[in-house]
C-alpha cells in the first residue's frame, strides 16, 4: 500500500496576509479534502498536513512528512506559496530521494513549464482539475514505483526537459466524486477559522459546489476549472452539507464558489432542498450582482444565508468595462440594496491599481464604498496573477514586480503609470479608514460582538489588523 501525504504550502499567516494577519483565514484547504478522498478510494494510506491553515513552518512540515515516510507527496500551491512549496520539495528529496513529489494548483496550471524548470525538486505537476488525474498517477505509481510520464493532465521532466501532456477534459458529472475526506484534517473542525467578517456561528467549514466561470474579467485566472460552469447536483450539495453537520458538528458553511449564484434555477432547488432537510446550519457565499433578484435573495435568506460577498472592484464604470467585468454599477447598487432588504449582510470586494487608474477613479471607488449599504469591505491591490490576461500585458501599463512570493493581493506588485507604490498603499488605507471609522459601522460592529460574545476574540484580532493597515 502506497503512503501518500497531501500538503499545502508552508506559509505563516504573516507571510500570507502581512499586516492583515490578524484577520487571516485558517480554513482547511478544500483541494486537500477532495484529493484525500480520492486517495482513500484508491485504497491508499493517506495523511493530510494543511501547513497553510495550521501556520506550519517548512521545518515543522518536513518533520511531519518524514515521520510518515511517504512514497508520494502531493503539494497544493498558490502563486504566493510556490517558492515555499519548492523549498519543501527540496527538503523532502534530501530526506528521501525516492519519494515522488507532485505539485498542483493554480500557479503550476498557469505556468507548468516555467515552474518545473525553475524548481528542480518537483518531479511532476498536475494541470487543471486534479481528482481523476491524481487517481491515475496513484495507480501507475503503485504498479511501477516511479512517477508516470504520459498521463493526461500532467507535466513531467524527461531528460532535463519539461513535457506538458495533453490537458484532461473537465469532469462533467461532479457527483462522481466522493465526499471530501474531512476526517483527514487534524483538529477539524474546531481548530480552523475563517476571517472574522464571515464568522456567524462556530464551528465552520468551507466548500466548493460549482466549478468554472463564463465571465471574462482580465484580472481572473480561469485556467484550473475553465470557462464552462459545472455544478454538483443540488441533492449532492445538500448531502455534503448534511455530512458536515451530522458527523462533524459544523454549524456554519462558507460556500467559496466564484459562480455560486450563476444559475438561478440551481440555487433555487438547492435552497428548497436545504430548507426541506432542516439542517441546523447557516451559510455565506460569493455573489454576482447581475444574477440576484429580490425573490431569490428572500429564498436564500429563508434557507439560512446570512452573508453575501460581491465583487464590485471599482467605482469607475470605465475601469470595469476595460477589465471586461461585464457588470453595471447601477445594478451593483440594486443588488446590495436588495440584499440588505432581504435581511442578508453584504461585503464588497474592491481593488485599486488597475491599468488606467486615475485619482478620479480612486475617488469614485471610495465614494461608492461609502454610498452602498455594505456591512464590510476588503480593498486589495490589483495583482496580475499567472494565467490572467493581465499577466502578459501589465508591464505596458505600469511597473510590474513579478516576484511570485508577493502575489497575494495585499502586497503592491503592480503600480500603474502616474502613481507610486506609496500612493497605492495610502489610497487603500484611506478607503478602509473612511469606511470602517464611521459611527454607523462601528455601532453595528459593537452590537454584533455584544450579541455574539464567542466571536469577540476573532473580531478584536480583525480590528487590530485593520488599525495596522490604516496607520500605515
Amino acid at each position: 500500500m502506497l503512503r501518500i501525504v497531501l500538503v499545502s504550502s508552508p506559509l505563516t499567516l504573516e507571510e500570507r496576509y502581512g499586516n492583515f494577519s490578524g484577520a487571516g483565514n485558517t480554513e482547511p484547504t478544500y483541494a486537500l479534502a477532495c484529493l484525500g478522498a480520492v486517495a482513500e478510494r484508491e485504497k491508499m494510506e493517506v495523511r493530510v498536513i494543511d501547513a497553510a491553515a495550521q501556520c506550519l513552518t517548512v521545518d515543522q512540515t518536513v518533520a511531519e512528512i518524514t515521520d510518515f515516510m511517504p512514497h508520494i507527496v502531493g503539494i497544493s500551491s498558490t502563486t504566493s506559496g510556490i517558492v515555499a512549496s519548492a523549498e519543501l520539495a527540496k527538503r523532502i528529496k534530501t530526506m528521501n530521494d525516492k519519494a515522488i513529489t507532485i505539485i498542483g494548483g493554480c500557479h503550476v496550471t498557469a505556468l507548468p513549464e516555467e515552474t518545473l524548470s525553475e524548481f528542480s525538486h518537483f518531479d511532476m505537476a498536475v494541470i487543471g482539475e486534479g481528482e481523476v488525474t491524481f487517481a491515475e498517477i496513484l495507480r501507475a505509481a503503485d504498479e511501477t514505483g516511479v512517477a508516470p510520464v504520459s498521463i493526461a493532465g500532467t507535466a513531467v521532466k524527461v531528460n532535463d526537459r519539461v513535457v506538458v501532456n495533453h490537458r484532461r477534459p473537465f469532469l462533467n458529472n461532479l457527483d462522481e466524486l466522493p465526499l471530501p475526506a474531512w476526517k483527514l484534517f487534524r483538529g477539524f473542525p474546531g481548530d480552523f477559522y475563517p476571517s472574522p467578517a464571515r464568522m456567524n456561528r462556530f464551528p465552520c467549514a468551507s466548500v466548493v459546489l460549482t466549478r468554472g466561470c463564463p465571465n471574462q474579467c482580465q484580472f481572473c485566472d480561469r485556467s484550473v476549472f475553465g470557462n464552462e460552469v459545472r455544478s454538483h447536483s443540488p441533492a449532492y450539495a445538500v448531502n455534503l452539507i448534511k455530512d458536515l453537520a451530522t458527523h462533524y458538528g459544523v454549524r456554519e458553511i462558507l460556500i467559496e464558489d466564484d459562480t455560486f449564484i450563476i444559475a438561478r434555477k440551481w440555487v433555487t432547488e438547492f435552497c428548497e432542498r436545504l430548507i426541506a432537510a432542516k439542517i441546523d446550519v447557516t451559510w455565506s457565499c460569493l455573489g454576482r450582482a447581475d444574477r440576484v433578484t429580490p425573490e431569490l435573495l428572500g429564498l436564500m435568506r429563508k434557507a439560512g444565508c446570512w452573508h453575501i460577498s460581491y465583487g464590485i472592484e471599482s467605482g469607475d464604470q470605465r475601469i470595469l468595462d476595460a477589465m471586461q467585468k461585464g457588470e453595471d454599477l447601477s445594478r451593483m447598487e440594486d443588488a446590495v440594496r436588495w440584499t440588505r432588504d432581504a435581511g442578508i449582510k453584504s461585503k464588497g470586494f474592491f481593488m485599486i491599481g488597475f491599468p488606467g487608474e486615475t485619482w478620479e477613479s480612486l475617488r469614485l471607488t471610495k465614494e461608492l464604498a461609502l454610498k452602498l449599504p455594505l456591512d464590510d469591505i476588503s480593498v486589495m491591490q490589483l495583482t496580475p496573477f499567472p494565467g490572467t490576461a493581465l499577466y502578459q500585458s501589465a508591464s505596458e501599463y505600469g511597473a510590474f514586480d513579478k516576484d511570485w512570493r508577493k502575489m497575494n493581493t495585499l502586497s503592491t506588485v503592480f503600480v500603474p503609470h502616474g502613481f507610486t507604490r506609496e500612493d497605492m498603499e495610502k489610497a487603500r488605507s484611506e478607503i478602509l479608514r473612511s469606511f470602517y471609522f464611521r459611527p454607523s459601522i462601528l455601532g453595528r460592529k459593537f452590537i454584533y460582538v455584544i450579541s455574539n460574545p464567542r466571536l469577540f476574540g476573532h473580531m478584536f484580532k480583525g480590528f487590530m489588523a485593520l488599525l495596522k493597515v490604516v496607520r500605515r
